[in-house]
């Protein structure tokens, strides 16, 4: 079975040269100072983003404790994003058999690939360096195991649906990294204290590489779209209309579980009730509202859908 690429070899050479010239290697100390220590000097979750934004929950911890409970969620975070990259590695993956390997997309994948297992070690690097915070046996990979065997068949068979699934997870993943590295040098915590350096540098690694992935998935659909007959439209609706109302219960792009951790500072109804009401989950409609319009515009959200979910306020 072969798999016919949707991106022009223009879009997809200009990529492989961005690619190749201008990599981020999380290892090199001008990208990312892992030495910075871990106090409780800084924050650790961008302002607005933690579950616990705007509960008063924070409010009331002195400041290390509110570190140790903002260092928790990233933690937590950072190991759930690298389980995504994971996902998506495995779907180019798998679709790398079936594509021609002369055609300039076969190598671009390959350096997205490339990409996503250096953010995946970053990641995974943040989460060893906060080996005081407890993240296995949390039940997380669950959700990702679950869904890799599907990731590796749509890829193939139904590429589109795949790459709606891709920008569902990057896309609006994207506007939590560019709140690491507002202005590089500037972003902050709710209560005004600097976020810590080494995630500023992760957010500014992230963004600039993510930029072109997000770049390719759109083109393919923008592309490829138009040439599904009614058959293959009509599946990729239904998984992107799925997956779309995946994120709406969720309010976030990956789960995000209550630990035992942080029951000295946070009950657990505080926690579940600030997973709906967070300002963060305001964001994350609002970014998920630009993404499905892109979606709807481009037929595979459902007019009926659309009108299902702003009738309800899905988006805010």
């Amino acid at each position: 079975m072969r798999v016919e690429v949707d991106v022009p070899p223009v879009v997809a050479d200009r990529l492989n040269t961005a690619s190749a010239t201008r990599r981020w290697f999380p290892f090199s100390d001008d990208v990312i100072d892992w030495s910075v220590p871990l106090d409780g000097s800084w924050a650790y979750m961008p302002k607005g983003h933690s579950v616990l934004s705007g509960s008063g929950v924070l409010e009331r911890l002195d400041p290390s404790d509110r570190s140790f409970v903002e260092r928790w969620e990233m933690t937590q975070n950072m190991r759930n994003v690298g389980h995504g990259e994971h996902l998506l590695n495995q779907g180019i993956l798998a679709m790398l058999w079936h594509v021609d390997p002369y055609d300039p997309s076969y190598r671009y994948l390959l350096h997205e690939v490339a990409e996503e297992c250096q953010h995946m070690a970053m990641f995974n690097q943040w989460v060893r360096i906060n080996d005081d915070i407890e993240t296995e046996g949390a039940g997380e990979e669950s959700w990702s195991t679950e869904l890799s065997a599907f990731t590796e068949e749509v890829a193939v068979k139904l590429p589109e649906s795949f790459w709606v699934n891709v920008l569902l997870f990057e896309f609006i993943g994207d506007e939590f990294n560019q709140a690491m590295r507002s202005n590089k040098n500037s972003p902050v915590g709710d209560d005004g204290r600097p976020l810590h350096p080494i995630l500023v540098q992760i957010g500014i690694t992230h963004t600039a590489e993510e930029a072109r992935h997000i770049a390719y998935a759109r083109r393919w659909l923008a592309e490829g779209v138009p040439r599904l007959d009614e058959d293959q439209l009509r599946e990729v609706k239904g998984l992107a209309e799925y997956s779309t109302q995946l994120v709406i219960d969720r309010q976030a792009t990956v789960p995000l579980r209550y630990g035992r951790q942080l029951a000295p500072f946070v009950s657990e109804e505080e926690f579940q009730t600030g997973l709906s009401t967070t300002p963060a989950s305001l964001i994350v409609k609002r970014q998920l509202k630009k993404l499905v319009d892109e979606f709807h515009s481009l037929n595979i959200i459902s007019d009926a859908a659309m009108s299902r979910w702003e009738t309800a306020g899905a988006f805010g």
